[in-house]
């Protein structure tokens, strides 16, 4: 694909740390990555006025937003007057060229053009130069961005396993929203938009029209748009549940191990994937994109951490487990499933061999009978760290999220059962605080008493 040029110039990018896995961490992100390459552009546009100087062209190159333009002094426009009755002019001449890597290479060719008009005295202002010409894109229809979406997404990202997966996300909500003969105009894109109920998927279709518009530089306010987000009940598993569901994985095999399939034993990889997520908290990547097995089986790992590789949401983060007695319950160091996930992992070396484990893995939770998902198992970490007492900035870091996002999770998902739970705690430790309050004063007096019986007991002794 054309966007190898923009993955060249995204070689020395490093992106900021950051641990915001929600839409403003991402789109933070993203707009590092878009100055960046604005940086690149600039940088190139000045070699290529260098070029063209040495050329001795009579034109350069300017950016004035999104758009490439050309700066020549050309003879007056019709009906145009220069304030020193001067024959001539300095223009800039827009001809909607975009800028970015393949849009400087046209405004090169351009400039070498025009500066051969100028030189042969052979300028004339037409269509093209007074910018009557019609836009490349004022007919364009959603179908023909659809297939180049891939382009234009990467044109201002690097291309990672991050990225693809937002880029693999964001085309699935282009074809189910937009993709059709449709022209792309402001009109078109709201009439799209307004007919998804869902505030949710709306507001994904948000996303994709806002990379859309920016692209074709169409202006749309989209918080006009946005629907009010309306919780969804979700039932979190309890860690009676999550401790039943990992048995369920051998229970499963032993019922099925006669169909002699020899594949069966691959059950293992998942029920440990299982007890990762429901002990350290991990998005489901995070188990299979490139884990370190050799330190967490080392000798040296003393804390029991798992660490996160950095091509993963938020980057690398040492892991601590919320649950440390779960390392044993679901025996988390067997040497046969972590060497089986190991030889797996190793051999994904794409963006869709790394979905389709991923994609396995959600599967056997259904396979088993489990009614709860993965990201369930994580949720529930962000709610038993709360019930826990674990500092917010602490189980926030643990996750891998801002406090902003660790808040949000657990009150999203906290359930009566959870809101006894924490009450009842806290209404504990407060008759606990009572209770000690209380004998603390009787002590006090105790020894208050002692210390005036003691006194008696010497006053007597002397005077005997």
């Amino acid at each position: 694909m054309k966007a190898d040029i923009y993955q060249e110039a995204f070689k020395d990018f490093q992106s900021s740390a950051t641990t915001d896995g929600s839409y403003l961490g991402i789109n933070k992100a993203a707009k590092e990555q878009e100055a960046h390459m604005r940086m690149k552009v600039q940088e190139k546009l000045k070699e290529a006025n260098l070029r063209l100087k040495e050329m001795k062209a009579k034109v350069s190159l300017t950016m004035k937003g999104n758009a490439i333009q050309l700066r020549a002094t050309l003879p007056l426009k019709p009906g145009d007057t220069n304030i020193k009755s001067r024959q001539t002019k300095q223009y800039q001449i827009s001809l909607n060229i975009p800028a970015n890597l393949d849009g400087l290479k046209t405004a090169e060719e351009e400039a070498y053009e025009l500066s051969r008009l100028i030189s042969r005295k052979c300028f004339e202002w037409n269509d093209k130069y007074l910018g009557c010409k019609a836009s490349q894109n004022i007919d364009i229809n959603f179908g023909e961005i659809y297939d180049k979406f891939e382009d234009i997404f990467f044109q201002t990202r690097k291309r990672d396993i991050k990225s693809e997966h937002t880029f693999t996300e964001y085309k699935k909500v282009f074809k189910r929203e937009f993709k059709s003969d449709l022209i792309v105009n402001k009109k078109n894109i709201e009439i799209s938009l307004s007919k998804i109920d869902s505030s949710s998927k709306r507001f994904q279709g948000i996303k994709v029209a806002s990379i859309i518009c920016k692209y074709l530089e169409i202006d749309i306010d989209f918080q006009k748009l946005k629907l009010p987000i309306i919780p969804q009940k979700r039932d979190i598993p309890q860690d009676k549940v999550i401790i039943d569901g990992f048995d369920k994985f051998e229970k499963y095999y032993e019922l099925n191990k006669h169909k002699k399939n020899p594949y069966w034993n691959s059950y293992l990889i998942y029920r440990l994937a299982y007890g990762l997520i429901a002990n350290y908290g991990l998005r489901p990547r995070e188990v299979f994109n490139q884990p370190d097995i050799d330190w967490f089986i080392s000798e040296d790992n003393k804390d029991n951490t798992w660490k996160v590789h950095n091509d993963n949401k938020t980057g690398a983060r040492e892991v601590l487990p919320f649950m440390p007695e779960w390392i044993e319950l679901f025996d988390l160091k067997n040497k046969t499933a972590l060497e089986m996930l190991k030889q797996r992992t190793d051999k994904i070396k794409s963006f869709s061999q790394l979905t389709i484990i991923v994609d396995k893995n959600s599967q056997w939770f259904k396979r088993i009978g489990l009614e709860f998902k993965p990201y369930d198992l994580r949720h529930a970490c962000a709610i038993r760290a709360h019930l826990q007492g674990i500092p917010l900035k602490a189980a926030a870091d643990n996750l891998g999220h801002s406090i902003e996002m660790h808040t949000k999770v657990y009150q999203r998902w906290f359930s009566l059962e959870n809101r006894k739970k924490a009450m009842n705690t806290a209404l504990n430790e407060k008759q606990e605080m009572k209770m000690l309050r209380e004998q603390n004063i009787y002590l006090q007096k105790k020894v208050e008493s002692l210390s005036l019986e003691l006194e008696k007991y010497k006053l007597n002794k002397i005077l005997i």
